[in-house]
């Protein structure tokens, strides 16, 4: 009659998918993209310690190998890579705006080409110290190559964390445009180096002309089914219809970019851009939010999938003192390297930084949630016999990491935010009060902005009690002393054109 492994295996991951969703949500009230792999690894803490409670017990006993066993079986590069990330990348560029990508497009391009590219370097050779003091010493080519898979910003996880804060519009679309851009060269990247470590000749003009075929080919690919898409969207439908018409459009034109050897995100957020801000003209309003209702639900359900599979995967790690220690300088580096590479990513391009709102550069650097992408590249490729000796602390580390971005990345981003946007509710006590006080001292110009509305509803940015900015106390503390100049500048910080 056949075996049950496919539908054994759904009513698993939809078990442990429910429990860690409920949890997170009912108890610890955190963001989806960080919750629910925190529960997931919890949940695997448990399983272990009662597997070893139980042992021996004549009654009731966890197999615990026959677990870590499925885990392993689990493809999660296929899953993610060549699976699901389609849909959700699709699913978020149907509801990217044109004009907000050509308003950004500078400094998204910078943060997910010039700023990944030297994090990864900063990484590597900052890892590389690390590993030799401690008597480890990893090669420096290895070590890039877990920078390439970590540098990149998750956008499941990106969305998760915005979907929390009250951002600026501005840093919203500039932290998911990178998200949905980046996965291109930072998979392009990986595989680069992945083919050096495994004795490819390695030439600078050959993968230079490679990503830019790859790029190309993948923004003609998206484009045609973009277009492709809008002509089939004309004329009458059903709700059905539409919704098959956009996953052909998430999965056919990933299907055809991997045939052709080009950047399948590419193509997919490209499609996706056409789609979504051209079928307003085609189709009703209404239809359009049940279609993009729909995506958020199926991105609700692959994040609880994923995420949950992220956690179980702390089953395959072989955890100690060492490996969790250095997991966590890892991600401390990490952290840093993003600051470095960004900071200097844009000091090559002084007019970003002559009208830059107050911040930006330290909440973008700070919002760099990594997730299911990082550990997918890392576990596709950790037991090939270049790397496998050193699978331990590759897979670790990037599973610490992952899970240390959200909690602090994606955690920290609100406080980090009220540091530089003024929030009347923001914590004073306790510790979330002292951990505001400590990302408050991240301000060192001592100024915040306070975003609000205007009459039509657009978004406003203003500095918060200006008069303070305007006007300086004298020595004695009595006098009040008016200065012109910073009213210039004033003008300048809250213009809309700012970064």
């Amino acid at each position: 009659m056949g075996n049950y492994f496919l539908l054994q295996f759904f009513t698993v991951i939809f078990a442990l998918s429910i429990v860690t969703t409920i949890f997170n949500k009912r108890i610890l009230g955190f963001p989806q993209a960080i919750g629910v792999p925190i529960v997931s690894a919890i949940l695997v803490f448990l399983l272990q310690w009662g597997a070893s409670l139980l042992n021996g017990n004549q009654f009731i006993s966890i197999n615990i190998h026959s677990i870590e066993d499925a885990v392993r079986k689990i493809d999660f590069y296929d899953f993610l890579v060549n699976g699901v990330i389609c849909f959700i990348l699709t699913s978020s560029a149907l509801k990217f705006k044109v004009s907000d990508l050509r308003t950004f497009w500078k400094p998204i391009g910078i943060l997910a080409t010039i700023a990944l590219v030297l994090c990864a370097v900063f990484y590597g050779g900052l890892l590389y110290a690390f590993q030799y003091l401690i008597g480890e010493p990893v090669p420096i080519l290895v070590l890039f190559l877990l920078g390439s898979a970590l540098v990149a910003t998750d956008p499941i996880g990106i969305k998760g964390v915005l979907s929390s804060v009250r951002a600026p519009h501005h840093l919203m679309i500039k932290l998911e445009g990178e998200s949905l851009f980046n996965d291109a060269m930072c998979i392009a990247i990986f595989m680069t180096l992945l083919n050096v470590l495994e004795g490819e000749h390695f030439s600078l003009l050959a993968t230079l002309q490679t990503l830019l075929y790859e790029i190309v080919v993948a923004v003609v690919i998206g484009w045609a089914f973009g277009l492709g898409i809008l002509r089939l969207l004309k004329g009458k439908h059903e709700m059905e219809s539409l919704i098959l018409t956009t996953a052909l459009l998430a999965c056919g034109s990933y299907l055809v970019a991997l045939f052709a050897h080009a950047s399948a995100p590419i193509a997919c957020v490209i499609g996706g851009l056409i789609v979504g801000n051209k079928w307003g003209e085609i189709i009703a309003e209404r239809e359009v939010r049940e279609v993009n209702h729909f995506w958020h639900t199926v991105e609700g359900i692959i994040n609880s999938f994923l995420f949950t599979l992220i956690g179980l995967e702390i089953f395959i790690l072989d955890l100690n003192s060492s490996l969790i220690f250095g997991g966590i300088v890892a991600f401390v580096l990490l952290h840093l390297s993003r600051f470095a590479a960004n900071f200097l990513s844009f000091a090559f391009f002084p007019s970003f930084r002559q009208k830059s709102y107050n911040g930006s550069l330290v909440i973008l650097s700070w919002g760099g949630v990594r997730g299911g992408i990082s550990l997918a590249l890392i576990l596709a490729v950790a037991n090939i016999p270049e790397l496998r000796q050193y699978s331990s602390i590759l897979i670790g580390y990037t599973f610490i990491s992952v899970l240390l971005s959200g909690v602090v990345c994606g955690l920290g981003l609100p406080a980090v935010m009220n540091a530089f946007y003024y929030n009347p509710n923001e914590n004073q006590s306790g510790f979330k009060g002292w951990y505001q006080r400590m990302c408050n001292k991240l301000n060192r110009k001592g100024y915040k902005y306070i975003v609000g509305e205007d009459k039509h509803g657009n978004e406003t940015i203003t500095i918060y009690k200006p008069e303070s900015f305007v006007d300086e106390k004298t020595e004695d503390g009595v006098a009040t002393l008016h200065r012109p100049d910073k009213a210039e500048e004033l003008k300048r910080l809250e213009q809309p054109g700012n970064f």
